[in-house]
């Protein structure tokens, strides 16, 4: 077994590779929509505080983003944004700056590697992909519950991976189960009390932190099945009736069934013997039978 020593440099970056040029400071979202809004927002920087069930901004508005445009023009306070909605138009164009979004960059494709001791690993010949997930998560005093919606495990590696993710969650944007988690802020972590660590430190400090995700190739393929010979001829068959359709094929309505139409069963019966009952010498051979 071949015996490397371990760069010091971090996992998430090449030396000659920067992120920081790529990272994103703000995620502002726009909408076409007709008025009223629904929501309700903090006089001072438009932040929404409450959205009304039947707001036209449900599942697309959330607590936190601020809104900062309408009709291209920009909007700081309360005031103007009261101002702008009292115009008599019917549709606006409304621009969101997301409190919470998820941001992810494809660093490279590379193999998995395996740490031996504490200077040695060894490289397997099992691919992989190394993704930097930057995500904004900044608390209001409208929150009154921050759920990331992401669960870890210990693998058979002892790493933290990804056991699973709220569906429509925060986490579930970029990351899936299976993913092994690295990094934390370009620092290697080895537990979940780590973890839980940086993150919360990070959410309470300025709302960002950064992953590295070590995520395998996933095979697309599904499996193969063996159909018995006979299921082959009649898929084939119904294969070959469909090719005969044609391009002026118009589908028929389904015809009704007759309500005068009596069914009946008649009451002689028919029996057939089953020859391995009678002749033992027609039995065949069966594979692992008991």
């Amino acid at each position: 077994m071949a015996k490397n020593k371990i760069d010091n440099t971090s996992l998430a970056l090449d030396k000659d590779f920067t992120i920081d040029q790529l990272l994103p400071k703000e995620l502002v979202d726009h909408y076409m929509i007709r008025k009223p809004i629904g929501v309700r927002v903090h006089k001072q920087d438009c932040r929404i505080t409450h959205v009304l069930p039947e707001s036209i901004l449900i599942g697309k508005a959330f607590l936190g983003d601020c809104i900062v445009g309408i009709d291209d023009k920009v909007i700081t306070s309360g005031d103007e944004l009261h101002t702008k909605l009292k115009e008599k138009t019917e549709n606006i164009h409304l621009s969101l700056k997301r409190n919470m979004f998820s941001w992810c960059f494809h660093i490279r494709t590379t193999v998995e590697k395996i740490q031996i001791d504490r200077d040695v690993e060894r490289i397997t010949p099992n691919p992989v992909n190394h993704y930097f997930v930057l995500i904004r998560l900044r608390p209001t005093p409208e929150m009154q519950i921050i759920d990331l919606g992401l669960f870890v495990k210990y693998n058979n590696r002892d790493r933290l991976e990804v056991d699973y993710v709220t569906p429509n969650s925060l986490a579930s944007i970029h990351l899936k189960a299976g993913d092994v988690i690295r990094e934390v802020n370009s620092q290697q972590i080895c537990s979940k009390s780590m973890l839980r660590y940086h993150i919360a430190n990070s959410i309470a400090s300025s709302g960002v932190f950064t992953l590295l995700v070590e995520s395998p190739i996933r095979d697309t393929v599904r499996d193969h099945i063996d159909l018995a010979d006979d299921v082959v001829q009649i898929a084939d068959k119904a294969a070959e009736e469909f090719k005969k359709l044609g391009k002026g094929y118009v589908p028929q309505p389904p015809r009704k069934a007759n309500p005068k139409r009596n069914i009946k069963l008649k009451e002689e019966k028919t029996e057939y013997p089953i020859v391995s009952d009678i002749d033992p010498s027609k039995l065949r051979p069966c594979k692992n039978a008991s």
